[in-house]
């Protein structure tokens, strides 16, 4: 794959809006291998951009990852404000029905304790957990955003990368990732801290968009899970497991559920508009719908967007990949002398 993959990226400028080209990878990122083959090549949609960004897939573990994206000083220009404020209005708006869900996904294994949230943003998740028997703590990389953390949740916030957070060895009974490792250019990194810093027997809870799903089949480059250049790896449950076990937890769940529907079929009506020499409002610049629309699309996801996503989920090729794995603890009372997971 490497030499397919230098032809093809042959004309890309080292400067060029940015791309360092230290990050135009060659090699998979989950696990160093070179052989595999293109898999497509898609713009950022979300702001509505031109430049495109290529995907390549990996014949060894099946994980997907973008080939030139910007490097990291370049990066936040990808995000911006629009992204944030609606990341951020995503989680504060009813977070109790947003993250019911990862609520009851960590709540199945772990009721009480000290708990990590990942990229906690605003700390809508943090705020669903809080007063029930939980220490909570979050790392969030915007500094404003991690203040109304603190300010709405209580929680103890780190401010920067993980790389850079002091949480000692063994202090955490759960560390929750939600929407986030697919952004980080070396997961493999992350996950080894997070190892580190769980309790023998603690778990890692992720949800993150699955590129093997029926949607992303269908909508291809149309995909809202894509969000290029911002999502700089993309993985399967086949990928996902790959790079979990190999770091060192246990699998306990691994399911595909949820739909990205309706905002991918938004894409693809933009790009009808666009084709047809009209300018699509940017999904970054949009405003609340109107009471009819709202009614609309409700319809919709009823009759429609629902079904399916209950098909594909049954099927386990749902938008969204939940998952729990978990530290080895051994267990030194047995006499067989087995490591076993609590």
């Amino acid at each position: 794959m490497a030499s397919t993959l230098k032809r093809s990226l042959a004309g890309i400028s080292a400067s060029e809006d940015g791309i360092e080209a230290a990050y135009l990878r060659l090699s998979c990122p989950l696990c160093g291998a070179t052989s595999g083959s293109e898999f497509m090549t898609a713009p950022d949609r979300f702001h509505w951009r031109l430049e495109r960004y290529r995907l390549a897939r990996c014949a060894s573990c099946f994980g997907v990852w973008t080939l030139d994206p910007p490097g990291p000083h370049a990066i936040g220009a990808h995000y911006g404000a629009d992204y944030h404020r609606l990341v951020a209005a995503a989680g504060e708006t009813q977070a109790s029905v947003r993250y019911k869900s990862h609520r009851r996904l960590v709540c199945s294994y772990k009721t009480e304790g000290m708990l990590l949230d990942i990229g906690c943003s605003s700390g809508g998740f943090l705020s669903t957990m809080k007063g029930r028997g939980w220490k909570l703590h979050g790392i969030e990389i915007e500094p404003s955003t991690a203040e109304t953390a603190r300010a709405t949740t209580g929680a103890e916030v780190f401010v920067g990368d993980v790389a850079d957070a002091p949480f000692a060895n063994e202090s955490f009974d759960v560390i929750t990732c939600f929407d986030v490792l697919e952004h980080i250019y070396e997961p493999t990194g992350l996950l080894r801290r997070a190892l580190a810093w769980l309790k023998p027997g603690g778990i890692f809870c992720t949800v993150l968009p699955n590129i093997d799903s029926w949607e992303a089949r269908i909508f291809r480059s149309y995909w809202f899970g894509l969000e290029l250049p911002r999502h700089l790896v993309h993985f399967s449950p086949k990928s996902l497991r790959f790079v979990m076990e190999a770091a060192g937890f246990t699998e306990l769940h691994v399911a595909a559920g949820w739909s990205f529907a309706e905002s991918s079929a938004r894409y693809v009506f933009s790009g009808f508009l666009e084709g047809i020499g009209l300018t699509p409002e940017p999904l970054a610049k949009a405003k609340r719908p109107r009471l009819p629309w709202r009614a609309a699309r409700k319809l919709i996801r009823l009759a429609l967007i629902s079904p399916f996503a209950r098909i594909a989920t049954a099927a386990g090729a749902g938008a969204s990949i939940e998952a729990v794995f978990a530290k080895r603890e051994p267990q030194r009372e047995r006499d067989s002398g087995r490591v076993a997971v609590r």
